[in-house]
């Protein structure tokens, strides 16, 4: 009894339910959730996909125990750590017109047919703000709410998508899609694993959070 209750106290047993943005699910968290289940058998996690401003809700309202999102979020009275980085491209079929280009600025990309990804997300949000600046505004054939179904349609040539060049090289193989890398600011990204104040997780919630801020490198 006393080595169970003193596992259950390092947090080697419990449940921490993680929600994560629909980049951060399509790129390393869930084999990082692996790797770490593998060393934490009897720790049970649950993971779904949001968009950022319901994933701070969520933790705000004490809804969820973790969140895995893009660090431009509203995070404020939220405790948060580093975690990974990923690069956005421009995603394109090799015989779109813009696909030799070296690497492109967003303005470059809006008299294009494009398609927009998780509508109301961050990143989603952010591109209407950055084509609100130059007095332009995102042309989305289809909307899809998820990075693999986005790579399909625009490896169908139906247009072009702003996306994460981590999610969209596996995609990119046997000169499926062509991949510009986007020349702007915003475009290296930085992700952070956000919660309440710690004094108010558990031990398994701490426990799942210090190993993938141990990733951010």
């Amino acid at each position: 009894m006393r080595a169970e209750l003193g596992a259950f106290g390092q947090g080697a047993q419990g449940s921490v339910r993680v929600l994560a943005s629909p980049s951060v699910l399509a790129e390393h968290l869930p084999d990082d959730i692996g790797r770490f289940l593998s060393h934490h058998p009897a720790l049970r996690v649950s993971l779904d996909e949001r968009v950022s401003p319901d994933i701070v809700r969520s933790l705000r309202e004490g809804a969820a125990d973790l969140g895995v999102l893009w660090d431009q979020a509203n995070l404020s009275g939220l405790h948060s750590v580093p975690y990974r980085r990923d690069h956005l491209c421009v995603a394109m079929a090799p015989s779109h017109p813009l696909a030799r280009r070296p690497s492109l600025r967003f303005v470059d990309t809006l008299d294009q047919v494009s398609i927009g990804v998780a509508t109301g997300g961050l990143m989603d949000q952010l591109l209407r703000r950055q084509a609100a600046l130059v007095g332009g505004l995102p042309v989305h054939r289809i909307q899809v709410s998820s990075m693999d179904a986005a790579c399909r349609i625009v490896a169908a040539g139906l247009g072009l998508a702003v996306l994460p060049r981590e999610v969209a090289v596996p995609h990119a193989g046997a000169g499926r899609l062509a991949l510009v890398p986007l020349a702007e600011p915003w475009a290296a990204r930085r992700f952070v694993v956000a919660s309440r104040p710690e004094p108010l997780l558990s031990a398994s919630a701490r426990l799942l959070a210090g190993y993938l801020q141990t990733l951010a490198a």
